[in-house]
């Protein structure tokens, strides 16, 4: 059994402003779900290969636990725990990096 996915609420809420941003701009509902569905489904593969991305170089300090990736151009950053894993924030790939 693999480490449990758990998505922050910062994550969660920045998928809802992704969401209504998509919905916006195409007026299509449908390939704004499509997007939040390829977001989502693309942390899945977390649960049993957790190190299998980079690690995050936004992350100040990093103690080899953050690391991230990219999905239709936007940044997933996740942390490696004990049992889980913590989805802690999604941002589109071409605004400039954020250090946290």
């Amino acid at each position: 059994m693999g480490k449990k996915l758990v998505w922050s609420p910062t994550s969660l809420g920045q998928l809802e402003e992704i969401h209504e941003g998509i919905f916006e701009v195409s007026k299509s509902l449908n390939i704004a779900d499509r997007v939040i569905d390829d977001i989502m489904s693309s942390a899945d593969i977390l649960s049993f290969q957790p190190e299998i991305y980079t690690l995050d170089e936004n992350k100040l300090n990093n103690d080899n636990s953050y690391h991230s990736y990219e999905v239709r151009t936007y940044n997933v950053a996740y942390r490696i725990l004990t049992d889980t894993i913590r989805i802690l924030r999604v941002r589109y790939s071409g605004k400039e990096p954020k250090q946290y």
